[in-house]
């Protein structure tokens, strides 16, 4: 067996894994085993109750807290958020067959559902909705710029982070919990499509005109820049 099939087994070991873990853990928030505000178990102590390997522990919270069920701060820990609308959507996702979306489908809903999150965003967001976008647009710009291996997360998760962080602005749940689901289901369309690592070259730049259109309050900006930015993603797929 050559290196590349070597690795692809792993992948798909560990994704089964990962998968377990966030299954499990969304199950102990929903029941509240873990309440709002609660401290999860150290890495340590996850990799010793689920018998997992810290990468797997790592990439299962990493879904998670992309999921906005956690919140991981550096140096105090990892803490549950309180449990909103966006969960109780979540076990729709797993009804979903993949099979029968085209990227139209799913962008097309992308394009309307974003267009409205970020003209609301733009006429809601606070000056905390404003910290929280800048430091994700930090972390895009540092994935652009920075050498392969040296940033601790990819491209395609700062992307996601960004479209929910705008989703938040919005201060509607309804809406941030679409956005959620709708990056899952981009996400795992793209892999069916063996696409997932697909980075738009002006990608920053794209969420850099979204980011000063909120800031500025100017909705029908917003809504030209998510516009633009979900057509070219669109095409790229396609």
């Amino acid at each position: 067996m050559n290196a590349e099939a070597k690795n692809g087994e792993n992948d798909m070991v560990v994704k089964s894994k990962c998968d377990a873990v966030v299954e499990d853990l969304i199950s102990k928030i929903v029941n509240r085993v873990y309440a709002a505000g609660d401290r999860l178990p150290t890495e340590t102590e996850l990799c010793a109750a689920y018998g997992v390997s810290r990468v797997t522990i790592r990439e299962s919270l990493k879904k998670l807290q992309m999921m906005d069920m956690i919140s991981i701060e550096q140096g105090r820990g990892t803490f549950v958020r309180k449990f909103g609308l966006g969960h109780v959507m979540r076990p729709m996702f797993n009804l979903i067959d993949f099979g029968d979306f085209d990227i139209r489908t799913i962008y097309d809903a992308r394009l309307y559902i974003e267009t409205g999150t970020c003209r609301l965003a733009a006429l809601n967001r606070t000056e905390d909705d404003l910290r929280a976008l800048d430091a994700t647009m930090e972390r895009m710009i540092l994935c652009r710029d920075g050498a392969e291996g040296t940033v601790p997360y990819t491209p395609q998760e700062v992307d996601t982070e960004f479209h929910i962080a705008v989703a938040a602005a919005s201060h509607n749940e309804i809406l941030k919990a679409a956005v959620i689901n709708l990056e899952n289901i981009s996400a795992a369309c793209a892999d069916r499509l063996h696409k997932s690592h697909t980075v738009l070259d002006d990608a920053a730049e794209d969420h850099r005109q979204m980011l000063e259109a909120i800031r500025r309050r100017d909705p029908d900006a917003a809504e030209r820049a998510v516009v633009a930015h979900t057509r070219k993603s669109m095409d790229v797929l396609l």
